[in-house]
């Protein structure tokens, strides 16, 4: 008859599967904000691509206007769309199309081309990139 208790190769395994548990917590907290920061991205580039076509469908230069310091974008559909709570906002364009108050500007061109720039969206350890080509407009 067996006495009470676990055995030491039970005790091992539960040991083991505590230890790997503990290793993925960490990743699973930052798998969040990295879904947040992807999705802001995925947010903005669509915002983009839409002023591309509304450049070339009227004709006409269309414009994505991104307020660093609020952290919003404007597009050309509805009002400005905030980002996730916590993120930061850094675009690179161009010089002409910035002002002091830390907006700054992508426009689109009637033929599609573009002034081009990078737009980065940081939240926690997780950064998300969006590239906009200067010469053909094309966003990735």
């Amino acid at each position: 008859m067996r006495s009470p208790g676990f055995t030491l190769l039970e005790t091992l395994v539960v040991l083991l599967i505590v230890a790997l548990a503990a290793t993925a917590l960490p990743r699973l907290g930052s798998a969040g904000q990295g879904g947040l920061a992807r999705a802001a991205a995925h947010d903005v580039a669509a915002s983009l691509r839409d002023a591309r076509h509304a450049a070339r469908a009227a004709g006409m230069e269309t414009r994505v206007v991104f307020d660093t310091g609020r952290g919003t974008v404007l597009g050309v559909r509805g009002p400005a769309r905030a980002l996730p709570s916590g993120a930061r906002l850094a675009v690179e364009g161009a010089a002409a199309e910035a002002d002091a108050d830390g907006r700054i500007a992508v426009r689109f061109d009637a033929e599609g081309g573009s002034t081009g720039g990078r737009v980065t969206i940081a939240l926690g350890t997780q950064v998300a990139v969006v590239e906009v080509d200067w010469m053909t407009g094309h966003v990735r």
